[in-house]
């Protein structure tokens, strides 16, 4: 990527080397050596997270070199200007929470000279590395983590809004004293503001240079295919994903259902397959292995249909999932629930079917619809394509104020 004088601490428009692992791909500026400042991007987040990746390449087309401390399995890159550290995935969200110290631990060591966190229960270790060591560190907030958190507890509602209100003023304090944050939405954005943080707004858009020559099949070819990219569990709609390919079988239709085995623990992965097991196992219903982040454009070409099935929880009326960005980008039919914020995206910017669960037959005559007008749907989901590249790419509407945070947080720093 080209970086003119100034905006970068590399200048020119230097060559680009590519970095890749099982999980990941990056590509290095030829000026960005082994001598570039290091950032640190210490995680409880699996290995290979797109929104992490995202983030480490606007920090490596910026200058600097990084350090991925994540969790997951297989070989750690050993590369001089992207160097890993992988630790063990865990088997539910307490023994995640747990491995915290364990990764401040080996980010504290690399001595880097700023911290790029991804996770809320991060923030304790964080400032104390702040306090130590006097660096800047840049907090990244991908969900409404305070109204998420309050709303697991069991209490009155009044006591939860009481709750994430607490919530949301210490990560506010928090992230004053390490220097900055990054978050998702202008929504979220607001009671950083609000609280004197230098904030930027980086929403989970998709990679243009990933997406560029989609679609590139036809709607013709790929118009039986439904893709499920998004995690297995049933807050995100494990139920009626199953109860559509259900029903789809039932009925003789000729979808099938590609789903990404995507579980957040082991223990969603048992619940999922008693949801398969119920539904009597529908043969057009099939489990595919997850896939690092680089390649899942080739997966959505091939596709016809996109499902974000999000159900009522907390935040998630407020969320729009990353793929709803993707399915319009590469020329997908949007398959939603009516959560109201992906639903308003979806109805503006994507040509969209969309339901709830208990009406799964509706939602699927609307999409038989759209299967056999498919020279009618080719056109309109080309000319939604071509919109959402003007708008929606990480490139154009991110990189800037990413980068621009970055370059301010190591001035402070220095």
């Amino acid at each position: 990527m080209t970086e003119s004088v100034g905006e970068s601490l590399v200048s020119g428009a230097p060559e680009q080397r590519e970095v890749r692992t099982d999980a990941w791909r990056v590509s290095v500026p030829s000026g960005v050596t082994e001598h570039a400042p290091l950032l640190v991007i210490p995680t409880v987040h699996p290995r290979g997270d797109r929104r992490i990746v995202r983030c480490a390449q606007v920090a490596l087309d910026a200058g600097f070199r990084v350090h991925f401390i994540w969790l997951g399995d297989g070989m750690p890159s050993d590369d001089p200007v992207v160097g890993e550290t992988v630790l063990p995935s865990p088997k539910n969200a307490r023994e995640r929470i747990s491995m915290v110290g364990r990764v401040a631990r080996a980010a504290e060591a690399l001595d880097g000279e700023m911290w790029h966190i991804h996770d809320y229960y991060f923030l304790h270790a964080a400032k104390r590395w702040r306090r130590r060591s006097g660096k800047p560190v840049l907090y990244d907030v991908h969900e409404y983590y305070a109204s998420y958190y309050a709303e697991k507890l069991p209490i009155p509602r009044r006591a939860q809004e009481a709750v994430a209100g607490m919530l949301e003023r210490y990560q506010v304090r928090a992230a004053r004293m390490l220097g900055g944050a990054n978050v998702v939405t202008e929504r979220m954005a607001e009671s950083f503001r609000d609280g004197g943080v230098p904030v930027s707004v980086s929403p989970n858009f998709p990679m243009l240079s990933q997406f560029a020559e989609l679609p590139s099949i036809a709607f013709q070819h790929r118009r039986w295919v439904v893709l499920h990219v998004g995690t297995l569990s049933r807050t995100y709609g494990t139920e009626l994903l199953v109860d559509l390919a259900r029903r789809s079988a039932e009925r003789g239709l000729l979808f099938e259902f590609w789903v990404l085995g995507r579980y957040p623990s082991p223990e969603h992965q048992t619940d999922f397959e008693r949801v398969i097991d119920a539904a009597g196992r529908p043969a057009n219903l099939r489990i595919l292995p997850t896939r690092p982040t680089h390649e899942m454009p080739e997966l959505l070409s091939r596709a016809g249909f996109g499902l974000s099935l999000l159900m009522p929880d907390g935040q998630n009326e407020e969320a729009v999932p990353s793929k709803n960005y993707e399915h319009a980008m590469a020329g997908l039919v949007n398959v939603v629930t009516e959560r109201r914020a992906q639903w308003n995206f979806s109805t503006s910017n994507a040509v969209t079917v969309h339901g709830d669960s208990g009406l799964a037959d509706s939602m699927l005559d609307e999409m038989v619809k759209l299967a056999e007008a498919h020279d009618e749907t080719d056109a309109a989901l080309r000319a939604r394509a071509r919109a959402a590249k003007e708008r929606f790419t990480w490139e154009l509407a991110v990189e800037p104020g990413l980068r621009a945070q970055l370059l301010r947080l190591r001035s402070v720093g220095r």
